[in-house]
């Protein structure tokens, strides 16, 4: 099949092919951001991203402790979920709003610490995770794999 040539539902190999890669990169980052905070919290201890000044010197001071203390220990872990599921393109909805939620977070806080302006790789994720939310993951993918396995059994 060429690359011009339809795939179903009006896109085009090279528009799976590019929205499968957009998407694995955007999980990738996410996992390896994860994976980061992840090894340090098995390295240093539990807690160790939240005591730790990548999160405290960019907490807004109007999110109270109540809050911010079970965000900054989950974090990590959910960074890791979140991106690998983005990733294989699994559980799309979840994943990619998920992914959306972290992004937005991340710019509020930052936004608010004057970090994000006047440009940040943030403003393009953020948008992104929820374009895949809407859009799906592709055809490449392992929810797009299923939904083929199911219409294939019809």
């Amino acid at each position: 099949m060429s690359p011009s040539k339809s795939t179903g539902a009006g896109s085009t190999l090279a528009t799976e092919i590019v929205k499968s890669l957009t998407r694995v990169t955007l999980g990738w980052f996410l996992l390896h951001q994860g994976w980061g905070k992840v090894s340090a919290e098995l390295t240093d201890g539990f807690g160790t991203f939240f005591r730790g000044n990548q999160f405290q010197n960019n907490i807004p001071g109007w999110l109270p402790e109540l809050v911010a203390a079970p965000y900054a220990y989950a974090l990590p872990w959910v960074q890791l979920a979140a991106g690998a599921l983005f990733m294989l393109g699994a559980w799309n909805r979840i994943s990619a709003g998920v992914s959306f939620l972290i992004f937005l977070s991340i710019a509020v806080a930052w936004l608010q610490a004057g970090n994000l302006l006047p440009r940040h790789m943030l403003m393009i994720y953020t948008p992104l995770a929820a374009w895949f939310f809407f859009a799906g993951p592709g055809r490449f993918s392992v929810d797009g794999l299923l939904r083929r396995g199911e219409s294939g059994r019809r």
